[in-house]
């Protein structure tokens, strides 16, 4: 049973017409209730206000029934006159004849003969008075009238009417009321709670429906998917942002996929381009090897000559095509990195040496600073110290036309290790920046444009990046991270002898 009813509310919950009228319905229900018990309760005072009404205006006519039968102003057994009175009221339940000391002299329950049941107070008023069971009771005092001439007090009454009346009345009058609402109340009840039923279906559930087929119809990969149906209400409006929004998307999707295929084209094309150049690049290098051997004895035979720089400049030129032919395959082909546990000190002391080594125009001084127990990163000497030295030549060929310093250093920090080329040039043109790393991109007239290009490529190998910024001072930072090694745990100790 419990499974069920589990299985029933999940079901309900699920439901969006369930949770919408069953709350609705409750609400409804509880509101209805107690606007009828407030109904039947206040209509129950009303006939119970009356019933005493009309007890009270009986009473007073019994009373004085009763006065007109007693004779010498003493009680007489008046029962029988009591007992036809009881037949002329349905919720008359008991007379009694009370005399003046409260005792019952006379009643239509014998067992009550002898009692005293009220108070004096009770005896003299005029109001209903409540009785342990259901019903009321009214006194009534029987006059002393002008036969009592021999009475001490003419204005005492010789006597009391007791009458019990029961609320059955009152109490069918409220069932009959219920009974009425109820009739009346649970149809409607029920038409209501069907209207709501079917408005959610119409206005809500059925829309909502549609929306969600066109959902699953765009997931699908469907084009022409358009839920709007021209309503005015906010799931209209929901269905005109779903058709916007999807259009937007499909818009988005055609403009990607012509970006993809363009460069996809574009790729074809560089790939296409580099295998050209890579393969002109070998048929161009045995060339100029042999050239470059040729003017070097043709230096040696004109040396002297005046035509001796004439030749000068021809090796200058044959070995700067070398040098961009070895450059291009360098970029078309890279090497394969032999990553071993290295110190990123070592490679930056080998360039730190070959920088001091290169002449300038003006004097450079070179500062190194390198950082003391750096943890190792996994990385190729050989690459990095590359990667070092385009890095410090380049700043040291601006330094050598102006002069300056060039800081090096090297520190780690939140699991990197970085190596920093701080110079104090003139920096790097604003309109220059973003082509920095672009392959063959160079302001110089002796460069290749391919240096930082490949270091990039070498440190993104790597794991590491490869960055730079012109603080508004002057000046160039150039700066290499690369994540740390992760440090080994300590080795088990030896067991005790």
């Amino acid at each position: 049973m419990r499974a069920l009813l589990l299985r029933v509310f999940h079901r309900l919950d699920g439901s969006l017409r369930a949770r919408l009228v069953i709350p609705v319905a409750t609400l409804t229900v509880g509101s209805l209730a107690l606007m009828a018990a407030t109904a039947i309760e206040l209509h129950g005072a009303d006939v119970l206000g009356a019933s005493q009404e009309r007890a009270a205006l009986f009473s007073s006519l019994a009373g004085n029934a009763v006065a007109a039968h007693m004779e010498n102003f003493e009680h007489t057994d008046i029962s029988p006159l009591l007992a036809a009175l009881q037949q002329h009221r349905p919720d008359l339940d008991h007379l009694a004849l009370i005399n003046v000391n409260g005792v019952v002299t006379a009643t239509t329950e014998l067992q009550r003969r002898g009692t005293s049941p009220w108070t004096r107070a009770q005896l003299e008023t005029d109001a209903p008075l409540p009785l342990p069971e259901e019903g009321f009771a009214l006194i009534r005092a029987l006059p002393n009238d002008a036969r009592c001439a021999g009475c001490h007090d003419p204005s005492r009454p010789v006597g009391y009417l007791e009458l019990h009346f029961n609320d059955e009345w009152v109490r069918a009058s409220k069932q009959r009321l219920t009974s009425s609402l109820a009739f009346a109340a649970l149809p409607a009840l029920l038409l209501m709670i069907g209207v709501a039923w079917w408005l959610l279906g119409r206005e809500a559930i059925k829309p909502i429906q549609r929306l969600l087929t066109a959902m699953k119809l765009a997931e699908e990969g469907h084009h022409d998917v358009k839920a709007d149906e021209g309503r005015a209400d906010e799931i209209g409006l929901a269905t005109r942002r779903f058709d916007a929004t999807f259009a937007a998307l499909q818009r988005t999707q055609h403009e990607l996929q012509a970006m993809y295929e363009e460069r996809m084209m574009r790729a074809d094309r560089f790939a296409m381009v580099g295998q050209m150049a890579t393969g002109l690049a070998h048929e161009i290098k045995n060339p100029l090897a042999g050239l470059s051997g040729a003017l070097e004895l043709l230096a040696e035979d004109l040396a002297g000559s005046p035509h001796h720089h004439v030749v000068e400049e021809m090796r200058h030129q044959v070995q700067r095509l070398t040098n961009i032919m070895e450059g291009l395959l360098n970029f078309a082909r890279p090497p394969v990195a032999k990553l071993e546990a290295t110190n990123v000190n070592r490679p930056l002391e080998k360039v730190l040496f070959l920088l001091r080594g290169q002449r300038a125009a003006k004097p450079v001084l070179i500062e190194p600073q390198l950082g003391n127990d750096l943890p190792t990163v996994h990385a190729d000497p050989g690459h990095l110290e590359q990667v070092f030295l385009n890095i410090g030549l380049n700043a040291f060929q601006v330094l050598g036309a102006t002069g300056g310093t060039l800081s090096v250093r090297s520190f780690a920090r939140d699991g990197q290790v970085f190596a920093e080329f701080r110079d104090t040039g003139p920096g790097i043109p604003p309109a220059v920046r973003p082509h920095i790393f672009t392959p063959f991109f160079t302001t110089r007239s002796n460069g290749t444009g391919l240096g930082l290009a490949l270091s990039m490529r070498l440190v993104s190998q790597h794991g590491g990046k490869l960055e730079f910024e012109c603080p508004e001072a002057g000046g160039t930072i150039f700066t290499v991270s690369l994540p740390a090694a992760p440090i080994a745990g300590p080795a088990p100790s030896a067991p005790p002898p």
